[in-house]
């Protein structure tokens, strides 16, 4: 009996062991692995999303120098412009130079916060010297490194802003100026210029110019080049006597230009291409005397009226000409229309094209000898446009615009064994 109370009471006491350890030991231990892989999720999604903004990352940095002019001591200043092109905000927290001269430099108090479309412009605590160059590295927080361009300095300037004139003309002197922009405030400015490789030696400047003595046909080149680095510019031209002593500025300039890379600037009119008039385009009818015939029993039928247009050599391609045909005069004769006009796409020197007008011709005679009419038309090109200069061309600007010609209506029957045929002429 007690053995038996004994072994009830160790299967109970088992049971609430049992139970116990599983609520004190493995549900928290459940719980905390649950918390552990939540953990590790949110830690592989934060870096997954670290990731995905680490290359969306795009920070576009230029690199320039200010003109010595500027600086008390004739010194060029570090310049820069860093635009965030991308979707999420990039912190920077420094700013290094990399230098040929003395290294990588870091630069004290430069830390930038850009959020999308943000733009910095700013002059840095750095001199740039003679024949040093230099390049800005940018790094960011989620380990990206931008770096400017190719490397610059006074003495390796790494575009080309070339300005060409266009109609210079003969015993003039031609002077071209390339100056940087000066802004309300002294840190705004950037930029610095150079006309030739002998003027390296002091480095650029804020400012050169280059003059060119027009005095024969071979001596007509009219491009003028200048070094620079990235920054805004303003350009003029300006034509000048012989010997200097007076000039006008040649429109449009002056030329704002903002440069961050090779840059060509036209000044002056364009060269016009002059076609000379009239235009040898031509138009005549293939048969000036077409003449048709009804049958006795015929009273209407179809005139077909081939006409020819053709291009001379010394002109250029014409294209949408309007060619008409204008019924002037007509006798005995019933017409459906009077005026019956085509286009031509387009027309190359030295090509012709053949075109068919079509009249429906009705004879209107009710006696036998008063059968046939005729019709006098004018073939007509009315305008055309030139494809090179796009020159609209009207009638007096062609060389043979109108041709006539005449449409003979004749009527044939039998008289016994005989043909008889009667026509009628247009009268003098």
């Amino acid at each position: 009996m007690r053995s038996r109370r004994r072994s009830g009471v160790s299967a109970v006491v088992g049971t609430a062991i049992a139970v116990m350890i599983f609520f004190t030991v493995m549900i928290p231990m459940w719980l905390y692995i649950q918390q552990i892989q939540t953990i590790f999720m949110d830690e592989v999604s934060r870096r997954l999303q670290f990731e995905v903004e680490k290359l969306n990352e795009k920070l576009e940095v230029i690199a320039t120098l200010q003109p010595p002019e500027i600086n008390p001591f004739g010194k060029r200043s570090l310049f820069i412009i860093m635009m965030n092109k991308g979707p999420v905000e990039i912190s920077v927290p420094t700013l290094y130079v990399e230098s040929s001269r003395i290294g990588l430099q870091k630069i004290e108090g430069t830390e930038f916060k850009m959020p999308p479309g943000a733009v910095v412009v700013k002059s840095l605590n750095f001199f740039v010297e003679p024949n040093e160059k230099v390049v800005v590295r940018a790094p960011t927080l989620r380990g990206n490194s931008f770096v400017s361009g190719e490397p610059i300095g006074p003495n390796a300037l790494p575009y080309l802003l070339v300005v060409q004139l266009s109609n210079v003309s003969l015993g003039y002197r031609y002077r071209v100026e390339v100056a940087v922009e000066r802004g309300e405030s002294v840190n705004m400015i950037r930029g610095c210029v150079s006309l030739r490789e002998e003027e390296f030696a002091e480095g650029c400047k804020g400012s050169a110019y280059a003059t060119r003595f027009i005095s024969s046909v071979e001596d007509m080149s009219d491009v003028f080049a200048f070094n620079i680095v990235p920054g805004v510019y303003i350009v003029r031209a300006l034509q000048c006597s012989y010997d200097g002593s007076s000039c006008a500025n040649i429109s449009p300039s002056p030329v704002r230009v903002e440069a961050n890379g090779h840059v060509v600037v036209q000044i002056g009119p364009l060269p016009r291409l002059v076609i000379p008039t009239p235009i040898p385009l031509q138009i005549s009818p293939l048969q000036p005397n077409l003449m048709v015939l009804l049958g006795e029993s015929d009273i209407e039928l179809n005139a077909t009226i081939p006409f020819i247009v053709s291009l001379g050599n010394n002109t250029e391609p014409l294209r949408n000409i309007n060619v008409q045909l204008e019924v002037i005069a007509y006798d005995n004769v019933t017409l459906t229309t009077t005026i019956l006009s085509t286009s031509l796409n387009r027309l190359s020197p030295g090509d012709s094209y053949i075109g068919l007008f079509t009249l429906r011709v009705r004879d209107e005679g009710d006696q036998k000898w008063q059968y046939g009419g005729y019709i006098v038309y004018q073939t007509k090109v009315l305008n055309a446009q030139g494809l090179v200069t796009g020159n609209n061309y009207q009638e007096e600007d062609l060389l043979s615009p109108e041709a006539q010609g005449v449409v003979y209506v004749c009527k044939w029957w039998y008289e016994g064994a005989n043909v008889r045929t009667s026509c009628r002429a247009p009268t003098p």
